[in-house]
C-alpha cells in the first residue's frame, strides 16, 4: 500500500511535529510513505520524518490556486462579476501545472495535512492520483470555515476530514448544508510517544542551575501565540506577589524584536529569556518548575502534551479549542481567560506557592497524557482508514 502526506512547508512547528508521527503510524500499518513539501524553502523539519520515507519538493504559487479567489465575492460587492473569470484562468493554469505529475505514482491514500489552500488544493485537484483522500483541520470544523469558508468546498471535493473538536459541527452542517452528508469527519487527538527520549542530565543540571525556578514556553514568536501576556503576567508576580522567576521562550518568529521591548519597558530584559530553536528541548521541560502557554486559539498544543509527558505542571491560557480538549476546565492544568495577564499571573502564584496542586497536576499530567498515546491514537487511525468513503 501507498500512501503520500501533502504539508505546506516542513519548518519547524506544532504540525510538522505531529506529521512525522502519523507518519511513522502509516509506515507501521503497511503504507510506504511519500511525503510532499510545497514550499521547499521550508524544510528544517525533513531530518526527523523517518528515514523510509521519500520527499519530493514542488513550488506551487498561489496564483495556481482557483478556490483561493473566491475570496473576493465575499470582500468586494463586485468580486462576483470578477471571480468566474479568475478562477477559469487559475483553473487553467493549475491544469497545465499539473501536467508535470502524470507520471507519478498512484496512491491508496492521500493526505493534505497542513490544512492550508496549497495542499488542500493539491489533493482535491488531484495533483497526484489515490483512492481515498483525506484531509485534516488542526482544530474543529467550526474554525475552519470561520478562517475562510472557501475552505468548505476544498473538503466536499477530500470528502474525508480529522478534526481535533467536535465543537460546532453542528451548526457547520445546518448552515452550510452542501457539506452535510457530504463530509465524512472523525475525531482524533493528536498522538505523542509517551517514552522518553534519551535526554542530557547535565545540561539539565545545567539549566536548573543557570534559570533556577523558570517559566518555560515552547512556541512560534508570532501574535497569535501571545507572549506579551506572559511577560506582563511576570511583571504582575513581581509587583504583587514579590515572586521573581525567570521566563524562558524557546522558539523564534518575526514578533521576537517586539516582545524584547515589551519586556525591556516592563524593565525585564534581564528576566526574559529567548533561547531560540532548540533540537534538545526536552532538557528544557526537565528543567524548567512550570510551564507557561498563552495563546489565543489552538487545535490542539502539542507543548501542552509533552509538558505532562515530562510531568511539568501547566499554567495557560484557554484557547480554544484545544486547550480544553486537553485540560478540561482546570482538571489537569491551571486556566485563565486569554490574554488576561492578571488572571495568568494568580495562577502561576498558586501553583508556586501551593507544594500539594503542584504535585496534583504533576501526577495527574501522567495520567492524562496516556490518553493521547502513539498506540492509541494509532488504533483510532487505522479505523478512520477503514472508513473513509
Amino acid at each position: 500500500m501507498k500512501a503520500a502526506m501533502v504539508f505546506d512547508g516542513l519548518g519547524f512547528g506544532g504540525i510538522e511535529r505531529v506529521g512525522r508521527n502519523y507518519a511513522e503510524m502509516l509506515i507501521d500499518l503497511g503504507y510506504d510513505v511519500d511525503i510532499y513539501n510545497l514550499k521547499p524553502g521550508k524544510r528544517e523539519m525533513e531530518e526527523e520524518y523517518p528515514e523510509e520515507c521519500n520527499i519530493y519538493h514542488y513550488s506551487i504559487p498561489d496564483i495556481m490556486l482557483p478556490d483561493h479567489y473566491l475570496l473576493i465575492v465575499k470582500r468586494w460587492r463586485w468580486g462576483k462579476y470578477l471571480y468566474p473569470v479568475i478562477y477559469f484562468f487559475s483553473f487553467v493554469l493549475m491544469s497545465t501545472f499539473k501536467l508535470r505529475f502524470i507520471k507519478h505514482k498512484k496512491y491508496d491514500l492521500a493526505i493534505a495535512f497542513s490544512g492550508h489552500f496549497r495542499d488542500l488544493s493539491f489533493v482535491a485537484y488531484d495533483f497526484i492520483k489515490s483512492k481515498k483522500k483525506l484531509c485534516w483541520l488542526h482544530g474543529s470544523l467550526i474554525d475552519y470555515l470561520l478562517v475562510s469558508y472557501t475552505y468548505g468546498d476544498l473538503y466536499r471535493r477530500i470528502k474525508n476530514g480529522v478534526c481535533l473538536s467536535e465543537s460546532g459541527n453542528d451548526a457547520v452542517y445546518n448552515s452550510c448544508r452542501y457539506l452535510n452528508g457530504k463530509l465524512n469527519i472523525r475525531k482524533i487527538s493528536n498522538p505523542i510517544k509517551t517514552e522518553w527520549p534519551e535526554f542530557d542530565s547535565s545540561s539539565v543540571a545545567s539549566l536548573r542551575e543557570k534559570y533556577g525556578k523558570y517559566l518555560l514556553m515552547v512556541g512560534r514568536l508570532d501574535e497569535d501565540k501571545d507572549q506579551a501576556t506572559i511577560i506582563k503576567a511576570r511583571k504582575i508576580l513581581e509587583t504583587r506577589y514579590g515572586l521573581t522567576p525567570k521566563v524562558v521562550f524557546v522558539g523564534d518568529g518575526t514578533e521576537k524584536e517586539k516582545l524584547r521591548a515589551i519586556a525591556k519597558h516592563e524593565g525585564l530584559e534581564n528576566e526574559i529569556i529567548f533561547v531560540g530553536k532548540k533540537n534538545d528541548v526536552e532538557n528544557y521541560y526537565l528543567s524548567a518548575h512550570i510551564f507557561v502557554h498563552s495563546s489565543k486559539a489552538e487545535g490542539m498544543p502539542m507543548t501542552l502534551l509533552e509538558s505532562m509527558k515530562y510531568g511539568l505542571p501547566i499554567v495557560s491560557t484557554e484557547s480554544l479549542p484545544g486547550v480544553r480538549e486537553i485540560l478540561g476546565l482546570d482538571e489537569y492544568g491551571l486556566v485563565c481567560n486569554v490574554g488576561d495577564p492578571h488572571g495568568m499571573a494568580d495562577c502561576i502564584f498558586r501553583m508556586y506557592k501551593d507544594n500539594e496542586l503542584y504535585q496534583s497536576y504533576r501526577e495527574k499530567g501522567f495520567d492524562r497524557v496516556k490518553e493521547f498515546s502513539f498506540e492509541t491514537i494509532e488504533g483510532y487511525f487505522a479505523e478512520c482508514i477503514e472508513d473513509m468513503i
